[in-house]
């Protein structure tokens, strides 16, 4: 028996893109980034430079507050990028100035 004499339902596929990808529809156009300095950002990514820039901190800084404050992990090891939002709820709730460190 061949294949096409075997299968005669047409094959279909639907995909849904992850809920960060996708552009909620209260959200504005204005871009919260630099699209000039960090042409790999968008309003929903932040890549590597722009992590290092808004901190003003070296990676190795980064790398620790992984390990040890809760920093976001980055949803792309090569090349690095974050959530936006991600990185804002830990700087909110968690990146403070601690007493004593």
């Amino acid at each position: 028996m061949r294949y096409s004499e075997f299968n005669t339902q047409p094959m279909s596929f639907t995909y849904t893109p992850p809920s960060f990808a996708m552009e909620s529809p209260d959200s504005s156009n204005e871009d919260v980034y630099d699209k000039q300095r960090y042409p790999e950002s968008s309003n929903k990514i932040m890549c590597h430079q722009e992590v290092l820039d808004f901190f003003n901190k070296k990676r190795t800084t980064i790398i620790s507050w992984r390990k040890n404050r809760g920093f976001p992990e980055p949803i792309s090891k090569s090349p690095l990028r974050w959530l936006r939002e991600a990185v804002m709820n830990w700087v909110e709730h968690e990146g403070g100035f601690k007493a004593g460190n």
